[in-house]
């Protein structure tokens, strides 16, 4: 007789995929580019939808009991998994102390993977990747080494500003502030040359699209544009 996660792993995803709190509503292409990407390396992942919040936002107010709280719910909404993969640099560290299986970067993961992945084209698309802090922290730079997987996707690496300012709860307490810390950030990416500013953490793109003169996008949205069909008949030029 199959034992319980035996069970699971021959009917679903043995991965799961963390769609957060603000992410749930603001990242939804975000996910669906991941899921491609996934099902591309036959990886797929399913999302929970027991799961909530990271908890961080409670954190960063105080509120080390809510924190809890809901790190207890996600401990049993993911129970039945073996890895956790996400999306958002910002959730990353809440996570990974709480869900009791090992937390990945869905980039590092897809990058592990990356074998099983095919590109077409980008024809000269220009993008210019800001790297969060809170990534820096947990020293995430896969996402670089994935966009350079794509055949002529010009790529410009933004330097390192600091924090753009979006900090938690901090571009809500400090409005001003938050925007001055972002404006570099903006700057940078619109001077660049750059059509597209891509960043791998929520609450930066939302933080910063704010005063941006491009689009701002996940890195995985852009690579699941140019994700290879195979299915896709291609007619000589």
């Amino acid at each position: 007789r199959l034992g319980a996660k035996q069970a699971l792993s021959a009917t679903k995803s043995r991965t799961a995929l963390f769609s957060g709190c603000i992410a749930e509503s603001y990242e939804h292409n975000a996910r669906a580019a991941l899921q491609r990407l996934l099902s591309a390396a036959g990886e797929p992942a399913d999302i929970p939808n027991t799961q909530f919040c990271c908890g961080q936002a409670a954190l960063h107010a105080g509120q080390s009991r809510v924190a809890a709280q809901l790190a207890a719910k996600n401990l049993r909404a993911f129970a039945d998994y073996d890895q956790l993969l996400v999306l958002a640099s910002g959730c990353f560290s809440a996570l990974e102390k709480s869900v009791g299986i090992p937390t990945i970067d869905a980039c590092e993961f897809l990058y592990t993977h990356r074998q099983r992945l095919a590109f077409k084209s980008a024809n000269g698309l220009h993008v210019a990747l800001h790297t969060p802090c809170t990534a820096r922290f947990h020293q995430q730079r896969a996402s670089s080494a994935l966009l350079s997987l794509i055949p002529d996707l010009k790529i410009t690496e933004l330097a390192d500003q600091g924090c753009c300012g979006a900090a938690g709860m901090h571009q809500l307490a400090q409005p001003g502030r938050a925007q001055q810390l972002s404006r570099p950030i903006s700057e940078a990416g619109g001077a660049s040359g750059a059509s597209l500013l891509l960043s791998q953490n929520i609450g930066c793109r939302l933080h910063i699209a704010k005063g941006a003169q491009i689009r701002v996008q996940h890195p995985l949205e852009s690579m699941a544009q140019f994700l290879h069909d195979p299915q896709t008949p291609t007619h000589p030029a």
